[in-house]
């Protein structure tokens, strides 16, 4: 079966279970494997964590379906690596919305809706991201600078997962209160 591309609401769909088959894949599954993609909590860095992986799992997926249809494998690759680098930090702009609008969520059922719209506008932000990127040759610099912020944003997400940072985002560092 030959696919060009997969249209943009059956990708959002995909991304959607993805990213909850990642989120619960510890809590079903708890072991070492699990632990380095799964959510193992329900903080904002694990859920920063299960849409990068998710992303990942997602592209992989892609390219096994589209291969043979990629006109410009090398503009395919840079822009799915910017989009795994975009991806948590897009979730992080989009989440923290109704903080800065709306207030703390009082009702759980309530931000569960809220953080799944989230998803939703988070892949499709992305997945248009993408499209628009691989239309066009990055530089080398470019390349380079995507390669690197791809490397440093895995190895990031990986020693967090076993060693969180010393800081919170919205905490004032020590000795500067």
């Amino acid at each position: 079966m030959k696919i060009e591309r997969i249209p943009l609401l059956v990708k959002v769909f995909a991304y959607q279970i993805i990213f909850l088959l990642m989120h619960y894949l510890y809590a079903w599954f708890p072991g070492s494997i699990t632990r380095l993609f799964g959510a193992t909590s329900e903080s904002i860095f694990q859920h920063m964590k299960a849409v990068f992986f998710s992303y990942l799992l997602l592209t992989g997926i892609e390219y096994g379906l589209t291969r043979r249809t990629i006109a410009a494998p090398v503009r395919y690759l840079y822009s799915r690596l910017l989009g795994a680098v975009l991806m948590p930090l897009l979730m992080n702009i989009y989440y923290f919305t109704a903080a800065a609008y709306v207030g703390k969520f009082t009702n759980i059922p309530l931000e569960i809706v809220y953080a799944n719209l989230v998803l939703l506008a988070l892949s499709a932000t992305t997945f248009l991201l993408e499209l628009y990127f691989e239309q066009s040759e990055p530089a080398r610099p470019l390349k380079w600078a995507i390669v690197l912020l791809f490397i440093i944003t895995l190895s990031e997400i990986i020693i967090f997962n076993y060693r969180l940072p010393w800081f919170d985002v919205f905490e004032i560092p020590p000795g500067w209160k």
